[in-house]
């Protein structure tokens, strides 16, 4: 099954000798990230961990231009996130006779900002340097020590997911230029703009039923919940992947201690 990734690192052009091979380092790497971003209580603690993430993008490869893509995306709903907080929470007000903004708002606005950041960005990062077959190794070798089976119905669940999802795409694409053509788009006022994402979603919803039926009908024809064990096994840690775990827990206690 063919790779899908945000990036692909086989097109890496920059070292990437300090990125973990091992799934389930990079997993626990990433992992130590998602909880840092909620236990860092200080703002310029949260920046050094993006920026830890940042260089962590572009040690994988990730092109700059990849980066500010996927960061339009996220860019009006960190603004909305400051803007809210401006305006809710309570504290010095910045303009004369006005209850807001407030400057604890925008420290807390900025704050929780950082915070999207790091977990988007980490997550941008993680599905860009892993398969689904590595994730799928990764998460049947955190769950083998609880239960073989569960290990090997989550792995395999996982792998046939992210191979799900580039029809799931090409599906969207497909009925969105159909339903252009016949005058069913997102252009217009609000009214014609509910219709249109009702037009796409009724079809697409009906295509990825149909898909999933003949998906199942093929994994218990090919039985590959039986043979997925073949693919899940792990080669030994090497040294870089325990420098990669390492070297992000001092980064995070680094970020910790930040005042």
């Amino acid at each position: 099954m063919m790779k899908h990734h945000l990036y692909n690192p086989s097109n890496r052009t920059g070292p990437t000798r300090f990125i973990a091979g091992d799934p389930r380092f990079l997993m626990a790497g990433f992992m130590f990230i998602a909880v840092a971003a909620f236990f860092v209580g200080q703002t310029a603690g949260l920046i050094f961990v993006f920026a830890y993430v940042i260089t962590l993008a572009h040690l994988a490869g990730i092109p700059t231009r990849t980066l500010l893509k996927n960061g339009k995306g996220v860019g009006l709903f960190v603004l909305l996130i400051i803007a809210i907080n401006a305006v809710l929470v309570s504290g010095e007000s910045l303009a004369p006779g006005l209850p807001f903004p407030t400057r604890e708002g925008i420290t807390s606005g900025v704050h929780s900002a950082v915070r999207v950041l790091v977990l988007y960005f980490g997550a941008v990062v993680f599905l860009a340097v892993m398969s689904p077959e590595e994730m799928a190794r990764g998460l049947s070798a955190f769950l083998s020590p609880l239960s073989q089976r569960l290990a090997r119905r989550t792995a395999l669940y996982v792998f046939l997911s992210f191979g799900f999802l580039p029809l799931f795409a090409d599906e969207l694409e497909r009925v969105r230029v159909a339903q252009r053509f016949r005058g069913g788009g997102l252009e217009g006022g609000f009214g014609r703009k509910l219709r249109g994402v009702r037009l796409l979603l009724v079809p697409l919803f009906v295509s990825a039923i149909h898909r999933s039926a003949h998906l199942a009908m093929a994994v218990e024809l090919r039985k590959v919940e039986t043979t997925i064990g073949n693919i899940l096994t792990l080669d030994r840690p090497s040294q870089r992947d325990y420098v990669f775990v390492v070297v992000t827990l001092v980064v995070i206690v680094a970020a910790s201690l930040v005042v």
